[in-house]
């Protein structure tokens, strides 16, 4: 008779002899029990088996190799982007795109006007972004603007700001569409007259309305925010035809014009470096815009307002020193030793501008400006392939930037947090970089940084899957990371 190897599930239960006949035993058929046969059954511990656990001590000592795995934060997207930066035809066709979410308000609001405007004169008016004007100044600048008069340049003045107060208090819904679009209507009718034949009050409101709606555009950045470079050329073209380069304007007369100027120069600025690097077209040259029209001015300037436009002017520089990825420029002898001595003065320059030395200008000031002057200095390194071999001041420069970091309670200024940021190589710095933004964030003063963490984050994703000896340069990753981006990314 063909007997089993072992005893049946219900002997073994009974805790008796099981005599192992196939397919039942003889004990369980003379009890008249059901035999459960001789497969494996799973068993279910009593409360003492359940408290014996797994030592993951024992095991990290028996893992050995295994501890020195290091996990890499990516998504798909991350690989994907890995894939086509490595890829010697990429010209050839497009990589993946980097889409900024919109966050709807899908609420009906009806708020009058007299509360939206008391609303920015409070509280939207501190999220206007200038380099030698406190938030403030601007705001009452605009507002006196905005109530000069009921004419179309007025009412698009108006209109904007409203637009702008409305998606700071309740987020993108569609009143702060609406008034946008009324905005947009009034200066169709201003532009039905010639330029030449407007005031200067009609100048300055057009400028006004203008940038409104620039900022409009790049507070709640996403990827229907695409139209803030158009306003400023749209502002700059209005600048040009008014403004002949070299003009004396008394600055009692058109203090409130030198504001605006100052304001459309710095979102020029920061216009012109992200259009360099923003190209979706990947054969297309960086895109070369004409400056703002220079308007020179009577009034005596405060050390630390000197001190801010010593930083544009700077900042202008370097923009237009890397007119091209630097592996694709002249390579002859002369012209990169014209070149280097050319990065060496800029360099040099950068390092040591006299202002911050003896301008007398308050602390947070100071380190706002010194962010600024450490991001293009790593910028100008890197962008350079350490073209001056400077790579260990460079570090020095960058460690020093993470000290600040930490230092800051909030960080508006999106340039130097997103050049600084993306050198981000270990989590602890990481984790400095992200703390910022979700600290600066929460301010009522702070727009939207969601598109610069994606960005930074995406250029973290691609060093750390980046193999050793890649020729993929700090150029060919930024433009690449930036161009992948829906919209022109506003660092202002």
């Amino acid at each position: 008779m063909e007997v089993a190897k072992r005893s049946c599930g219900t002997c073994r239960a009974r805790r008796i002899r099981c005599d192992r006949a196939i397919p039942t035993c003889q004990q369980c058929s003379n009890s008249k029990r059901k035999c459960v046969g001789y497969d494996i059954r799973l068993f279910w511990p009593n409360n003492a088996r359940r408290a014996v656990v797994f030592d993951p001590v024992q095991a990290g000592r028996a893992a050995g190799p295994a501890l020195e795995t290091r996990l890499v934060h990516t998504t798909c997207w991350d690989v994907e982007m890995h894939y086509y930066l490595i890829d010697s035809l990429r010209n050839s066709h497009k990589g993946p795109t980097l889409e900024i979410p919109l966050m709807w308000n899908p609420s009906e609001l009806d708020v009058n006007g007299r509360d939206l405007l008391h609303y920015f004169q409070c509280a939207a008016s501190q999220s206007l972004t200038t380099f030698t004007h406190a938030p403030a100044h601007l705001g009452e600048v605009l507002m006196r603007i905005a109530l000069a008069g009921t004419t179309p340049s007025a009412t698009a003045v108006l209109k904007s700001l409203l637009a702008l107060a409305s998606l700071h208090r309740d987020g993108v819904q569609t009143q702060a569409y609406q008034l946008k679009i009324s905005s947009i209507r009034a200066l169709m009718a201003l532009s039905s007259h010639p330029k030449t034949s407007w005031g200067d009050m009609e100048v300055m409101q057009h400028v006004a309305a203008g940038m409104l709606l620039c900022s409009f555009e790049v507070y709640q950045s996403s990827c229907t925010s695409g139209q803030w470079t158009l306003y400023i050329d749209g502002v700059k073209d209005v600048l040009r035809a008014h403004c002949v380069k070299g003009t004396y304007i008394k600055a009692d007369e058109h203090s409130d014009l030198v504001t605006l100027m100052d304001w459309v120069y710095y979102h020029e600025v920061m216009a012109r470096f992200s259009r360099r690097h923003w190209r979706p077209d990947a054969n297309a040259l960086p895109d070369q815009t004409a400056d703002v029209p220079n308007i020179e001015v009577s009034e005596a300037k405060e050390p630390a307002m000197l001190l801010t436009e010593s930083t544009l002017d700077l900042l202008s520089e370097v923009c237009d020193t890397v007119a091209m990825p630097y592996h694709c420029r002249p390579t002859t002898a002369k012209e990169m030793e014209d070149h280097k001595s050319f990065q060496t003065v800029l360099d040099w320059r950068l390092r040591e501008a006299p202002l911050l030395k003896k301008a007398a200008i308050n602390s947070e000031t100071a380190k706002i400006v010194g962010l600024y002057y450490l991001a293009m200095l790593v910028y100008l390194s890197r962008v350079t392939d350490n073209l001056l071999e400077q790579a260990a001041r460079t570090q020095e420069q960058i460690d020093r930037a993470f000290c600040l970091f930490a230092e800051f309670l909030s960080c508006e200024r999106q340039f130097p947090l997103f050049i600084l940021g993306c050198k981000a190589r270990t989590d602890e710095q990481r984790d400095v970089v992200l703390a910022l933004i979700a600290r600066t964030e929460k301010r009522a003063s702070s727009r939207s940084l969601n598109q610069v963490k994606l960005i930074v984050q995406a250029i973290w994703a691609q060093e750390d899957l980046a193999v050793s000896g890649s020729k993929v340069g700090y150029w060919d990753t930024m433009t690449t990371i930036i161009s992948s981006c829906s919209i022109v990314p506003s660092l202002v």
